[in-house]
């Protein structure tokens, strides 16, 4: 199973305890998570400009980042970042697309790969965990 993480997610796993972070740090720890230099720039940007997180936080977000399997994304559309994160997910085989962006959840899937919420993405990777 491999999963890209929106930046959204991300953002969230970095500021506050709960779904996001459990997906962002164990699919890091098992290889699983895929990841773009578009998500780069928006999480850098966010993190130190509109949420003016501490600089431990940037650090262990690039740290973080630097874990993944990192793909480019493509150029087209330019006018939509989520349409070319999506498509860079799918083309490098992810399994999910994790966003809390509703306009993205309703696209629903690309190709075989599922477009869920961090709560689906949660309970698809840790509750077979759970049933042990």
């Amino acid at each position: 199973m491999k999963i890209f993480l929106d930046t959204n997610v991300w953002v969230s796993a970095l500021m506050a305890p709960g779904i996001c972070e459990d997906l962002l740090f164990d699919s890091c720890k098992q290889g699983i998570a895929i990841s773009s230099p578009l998500v780069w720039q928006e999480l850098a940007e966010v993190l130190q400009r509109k949420v003016k997180a501490p600089e431990p936080v940037v650090a262990a977000a690039r740290i973080l980042w630097s874990d993944t399997i990192r793909v480019a994304e493509p150029s087209d559309p330019a006018d939509d970042a989520d349409a070319r994160l999506v498509a860079a997910a799918a083309t490098a085989g992810a399994d999910l697309f994790v966003t809390g962006d509703k306009r993205v959840l309703e696209w629903g899937a690309s190709g075989s790969m599922r477009i869920v919420s961090p709560r689906a993405a949660w309970i698809i990777l840790f509750e077979p965990r759970l049933n042990r």
